[in-house]
């Protein structure tokens, strides 16, 4: 005997069939449905395997607000000036020549009375940018293995900078902001760690910094501190989540040992950083 609601959805049409049908018909329909159904499945997972794997794609998933920029980033200035314009790295409407033919117009101006090095504290806290030689672009279009890599090697560089930096001083890493440059050949070629007020070149083994910065502070802090307050609450919470392992110095450096050890990290970062080879890098932690 036919269930009382489905015979009268039945006679409503509401499963598809006429009214005028025999009951047979209803069990070759639902066979039908069902093959249907998975014909539907079937085109949804061929579609997933010839979507299109991006470098940019794969980053965006961990990093929803990166910004990336295809250009050459290799130029030596990057880590030789102080007048050189790295707040632009992390501006998404970056005209890339403004990076690519950008040249000092005369001699290197005092950390403290850069321009450009103070344009770096109205950069969010948190931001992170990557900049992908075009060649190497390509060759990950054609490659999606080759994109895997690239994203792999840039998110064990910011980990590992955000982490090396807790390491030195706690509480530090929730204010900082990372970019990095892959070269023609694939590595890393430039890096740049800033938070306000101070700039790192990342690539650099010895960790040192450029002049420091805190009188200047002091006198713009007024300026900036309701500008920072809102960003400071709005990334402390993103930052509070990702290190609430690690929340000490000795908890970074416990995970600093665990991303070196077998040598994972230095495979996944490549030969060279900044043209400085990765062991000089890593043994320096």
């Amino acid at each position: 005997m036919i269930d009382l609601a489905f015979q009268t959805a039945y006679q409503m049409g509401l499963y598809g069939y006429s009214a005028k049908q025999p009951a047979a018909v209803s069990e070759t329909s639902k066979d039908d449905f069902a093959v249907a159904a998975e014909l539907k499945c079937q085109e949804a997972a061929e579609a997933a395997k010839t979507e299109k794997v991006t470098a940019e794609s794969l980053l965006r998933e961990k990093y929803p607000n990166l910004v990336y920029h295809v250009f050459d980033a290799s130029s030596s200035y990057w880590r030789t000036r102080n007048d050189y314009p790295h707040y632009l790295l992390y501006q998404e409407d970056l005209d890339p020549a403004r990076i690519e033919n950008w040249k000092p117009s005369g001699p290197d101006p005092a950390y403290a009375e850069s321009k450009e090095i103070r344009a770096i504290g109205a950069v969010a806290p948190g931001s992170r940018a990557a900049v992908i030689h075009p060649k190497v672009q390509e060759r990950m279009e054609r490659d999606p293995e080759y994109a895997k890599e690239i994203a792999a090697r840039i998110d064990a560089w910011f980990t590992f900078d955000l982490l090396r930096n807790e390491a030195l001083m706690p509480g530090r890493s929730w204010e900082l902001s990372q970019c990095v440059a892959i070269g023609e050949d694939g590595n890393i070629v430039n890096a740049v760690t800033s938070s306000q007020p101070r700039i790192t070149y990342s690539g650099d083994p010895s960790g040192e910094e450029k002049e420091d910065f805190w009188d200047i502070r002091t006198r713009r802090n007024a300026y900036y501190s309701k500008i920072w307050q809102k960003k400071q609450i709005a990334h402390g919470m993103e930052i509070s989540r990702q290190f609430t392992a690690d929340a000490s110095a000795q908890a970074a450096r416990a995970k600093l040992a665990r991303m070196i050890e077998g040598g994972k990290l230095k495979k996944l970062l490549g030969d060279t950083i900044t043209g400085v080879p990765t062991d000089s890098i890593l043994a320096d932690i």
